[in-house]
């Protein structure tokens, strides 16, 4: 969807730097907080912007 690989997005969901929320065993993406905090003006995601959720 982005260009990068699965890989990638698992990297980034673990270190927090992209918002994932756990829905029984698999853990995605959580697009509508993406979209949400796009929509807020968010231009950079960085490890740990999300760690506690």
């Amino acid at each position: 969807m982005n260009g990068v690989s699965v890989d990638t997005v698992i990297a980034w969901m673990q270190s927090g730097t992209i918002p994932s929320v756990k829905m029984g065993r698999p853990r995605l993406v959580n697009l509508a907080q993406i979209r949400a905090d796009l929509a807020k003006g968010k231009t950079v995601f960085v490890p740990g912007d999300y760690k506690d959720e």
